[in-house]
């Protein structure tokens, strides 16, 4: 009787395609077949899911994506994005087959996008880490654009939410005190890190807001902005719409060398004199006027006093220092 038996080059031939199913359905290792699983679900569900939405990012690229409900009250509306790491571009020419067409998407923490379908906007607020298939993560509704620095941002805000009124009383005369405070979510970035510090002011729906803290720290993206209301500022307003003091060759401070009380005065230092060191002191203290902001080529000052008077403006470094006498007129 015939016996037949299998060679070495045969049993090879079978590990080599069984290696080669392991590989198309995504890898030797079980986690990397379980990845493409999930990917190539997403990806059905991108064409055919009641959740499947189009995200148009910053660059204006479009992809497909599904939007998933999370939370949702009077104060926020989250939900959950799903979005493949690469994919096509819906508004760009196709290369190729669609494997060859693909690209990286690039979607992280603090980006905004656009849900197509509704013009909403979204801010990208927190990363699942553990979804290693496709890019998983929260997002808020950004419904207030905010001017900050030179730039506008879409931001997540939430609040007022106090419910009282804090009452004083001086010499039989009572008044109340400004309360409101507000939550806000803006993209992290070089222009937001510079600008956002203590006293900065916003206008948000229309309404005066100050910085009183900030958390660049907590989440990757996000700048987490603590404001309350203040007052709205016409003299400040005014100044601000006036023409700026011209600027002379042999001017090392440059501002308004004469000021009116109450006052909002910028100053900056001659770029020939610029010192990344620098910083700015005054030598009244508090009691005629105070720094806004002091930043090594910049400072913005507010007279506290309705008197005639002057103080001393001096920018320090390491090397030098320049001093100013800025006059203040009477009323």
């Amino acid at each position: 009787m015939f016996k037949y038996n299998r060679g070495f080059g045969e049993s090879m031939s079978g590990l080599d395609n069984l290696k080669t199913r392991l590989n198309y359905t995504g890898g030797q290792r079980q986690q990397d077949r379980m990845n493409k699983d999930k990917l190539k679900t997403l990806k059905k569900a991108l064409l055919y899911s009641y959740q499947g939405a189009t995200a148009i990012l910053q660059d204006k690229r479009e992809f497909r994506c599904l939007i998933n409900p999370n939370k949702m009250s009077n104060d926020l509306d989250d939900k959950i994005i799903s979005i493949p790491f690469e994919d096509i571009c819906l508004n760009q020419d196709r290369v190729g087959t669609t494997t060859e067409g693909t690209q990286s998407i690039g979607m992280k923490p603090g980006d905004v996008f656009i849900w197509k379908e509704n013009g909403t906007h979204w801010l990208v607020t927190l990363q699942y880490k553990n979804e290693t298939a496709y890019f998983r993560a929260q997002i808020r509704q950004a419904k207030y654009e905010v001017r900050i620095g030179d730039k506008s941002y879409w931001c997540y805000v939430r609040g007022p939410a106090e419910q009282t009124m804090v009452w004083s009383q001086v010499s039989g005369d009572y008044f109340n005190k400004l309360n409101y405070t507000l939550i806000m979510y803006v993209t992290k970035d070089e222009n937001t890190e510079k600008t956002l510090h203590r006293f900065t002011k916003l206008i948000i729906g229309g309404k005066p807001w100050e910085v009183q803290a900030i958390d660049n720290l907590s989440v990757d993206g996000i700048i987490e902005v603590a404001l309350k209301e203040t007052f709205q500022n016409s003299i400040e307003e005014m100044h601000e719409n006036q023409p700026e003091a011209p600027i002379l060759e042999e001017d090392i401070i440059i501002g308004n060398k004469v000021v009116k009380p109450y006052d909002i005065i910028d100053y900056k230092i001659n770029e020939n004199y610029f010192n990344e060191d620098g910083h700015w002191e005054l030598s009244c203290g508090d009691a005629v006027a105070r720094l806004m902001q002091n930043e090594p080529g910049f400072a913005r000052i507010e007279i506290v006093t309705g008197r005639k008077g002057s103080f001393i403006l001096s920018y320090i470094t390491s090397e030098n220092n320049f001093s100013e006498t800025i006059e203040i007129e009477s009323l």
